[in-house]
């Protein structure tokens, strides 16, 4: 079955792939974990400085799990700015067998889609296929998603050093429960869908800052 395209009408993709040295439930949290990015990422989507409470709407399906950020959550640094997300809502998806999806929608529809497709090589190694989408044909399109790229590229570096290290920190703390906190509004699902497990719905609303 065709996967369902990322933006509705005319858009723009880029498409890459590779692989990463973590288990597909902690890739896909880091993709889904819109509060990380004001801290690690800062400059690029938002401020640390700039954090400010906000209301999350979750829900889930069979076989997926869904947060909902309102237009208070919306970045505005200057990588944010390239694709106008002011005023925009942001909705982080995981649904089976192992796909990760982020959307930036406003009045006028979605602007900007990501999807990640997880497919792990080992016990401890996934291979990603990425594509993403800036609403739109043309020229003002293609540079936006050139801009994008090199965003993204720099965003994937700091995420994959984060990543990398868990399994070191498996191997000295294995023993340890997993243990889920209040930000980790997907995760639990997440790892219940890998399991091939219905995942139940999460607390809502949730405030949390971002």
């Amino acid at each position: 079955m065709p996967e369902p395209a990322l933006l509705n009408g005319s858009s723009t993709c880029w498409h890459t792939d590779g692989e990463v040295a973590a288990r597909p439930g902690d890739i896909a949290e880091n993709i889904l974990d819109t509060t990380h990015t004001s801290v690690v990422h800062a400059g690029y989507l938002r401020q640390a400085s700039h954090r400010q409470p906000v209301r999350i709407l979750a829900e889930a399906g069979p076989d997926w799990i869904a947060a909902r950020y309102p237009t208070s959550a919306a970045p505005g640094g200057w990588a944010a700015r390239m694709i106008g997300v002011g005023g925009f809502m942001i909705e982080d998806r995981f649904r089976a067998p192992g796909i990760a999806e982020v959307t930036y929608s406003g009045s006028s529809g979605p602007a900007f889609s990501a999807r990640f497709r997880l497919t792990p090589r080992d016990a401890h190694r996934t291979y990603i296929a990425a594509t993403f989408a800036v609403a739109g044909k043309g020229i003002a399109a293609a540079i936006k998603l050139s801009a994008l790229k090199l965003f993204f590229l720099r965003i994937f570096a700091q995420d994959r050093a984060i990543l990398e290290m868990i399994n070191m920190n498996l191997a000295a703390h294995g023993s340890a429960p997993l243990l889920y906190t209040p930000a980790d509004i997907l995760r639990p699902g997440i790892d219940a869908i890998l399991d091939c497990r219905k995942p139940l719905p999460p607390p809502s609303p949730l405030v949390l800052r971002v």
